[in-house]
């Protein structure tokens, strides 16, 4: 027979954060055509421009190869654009072209109507710990760099 640990709050928490992201993905793709992953890659170099290919996996806490795979995809739509590093030619540069930008900001929209949603069916006190449980969490990690 096999052991099972009961749920913790951190096990509740990472079940969410997978269903979460497997509805957003879904809900844009199917809106948009770019999955949640994409649109994360895009929210990377919405502002800054270039980045690199490794930069953006680093900061996703992603592998360089998965992150190609999805910059691939992006560029075949022609939202990003990628040209070789200045100063590296073994590193690539990402930006996001008018088209892209233009994606990104039309996710953004999509995606904070479908969490503010979601967000309703917490009371406000609710919303308020969990929002600081979570930032305690993610600091208590040394926390993902931030894009913003």
């Amino acid at each position: 027979m096999r052991k099972t640990y009961p749920d913790t709050p951190l096990t509740s928490l990472h079940r969410f954060e997978f269903i979460l992201q497997h509805q957003s993905d879904k809900f844009l793709r199917d809106s948009l055509g770019v999955g949640f992953g994409q649109v994360r890659i895009m929210e990377e170099i919405h502002d800054v421009i270039p980045r690199s290919q490794r930069e953006i996996a680093a900061r996703l806490y992603q592998t360089e190869a998965n992150i190609s795979r999805q910059l691939k995809e992006l560029k075949r739509h022609g939202l990003v654009k990628i040209s070789p590093h200045k100063n590296d030619k073994r590193q690539r540069d990402v930006s996001l072209t008018a088209k892209g930008k233009k994606k990104y900001d039309q996710a953004q929209k999509l995606v904070a109507k479908q969490h503010s949603q979601l967000l309703r069916l917490l009371s406000k006190n609710e919303l308020k710990t969990f929002e600081h449980g979570i930032h305690n969490l993610i600091a208590a990690f040394g926390g993902p760099p931030s894009s913003r």
